[in-house]
């Protein structure tokens, strides 16, 4: 496997498969279990990264979303990607390594929602993750699970 390593990081940078556990809190606060799965794949010139988290509600929901990332260019600590959400709309958004996290930042195209996320390398086996998204400044949800590479 051809392995390109920034900063020690795994996620993104290595093929894998990984499981989320923890829990998502909507805009109002109500909090609830959330569980899911997320693939990397490099796919010649784009790494693909697409899942789905699972929130253990009443009638569970199923969010899905595909990331297109343009590799780390040799020597930069940021990129770009984009993602066709099927609730959001189009996103568009940058990574960044800050030694032991990988950070996120995000806009839809029509500029109605924005967001951030981290992810904390544990170890090469396992993140911490944690994200907020917003529409006009107000807080639709937050989110914080642990990633664990299977």
């Amino acid at each position: 496997m051809n392995r390109i390593h920034k900063m020690g990081h795994s996620f993104l940078f290595e093929r894998g498969t990984w499981t989320a556990q923890g829990f998502f809190r909507d805009g109002e606060g109500r909090t609830v279990q959330a569980s899911g799965k997320v693939e990397v794949r490099h796919e010649g010139d784009i790494w693909i990264n697409e899942g789905y988290m699972e929130l253990e509600t009443d009638s569970p929901v199923r969010l899905r979303n595909r990331y297109e990332i343009v590799p780390f260019p040799p020597g930069s600590d940021t990129t770009t990607w984009t993602s066709n959400n099927p609730a959001l709309g189009k996103l568009t958004g940058k990574f960044m390594i800050a030694g032991d996290s990988i950070l996120s930042t995000y806009v839809s195209e029509d500029g109605k929602y924005e967001g951030t996320e981290f992810l904390k390398m544990t170890d090469s086996r396992t993140y911490a993750n944690r994200g907020a998204l917003l529409t006009g400044g107000k807080l639709v949800s937050v989110w914080s699970v642990t990633l664990n590479r299977i």
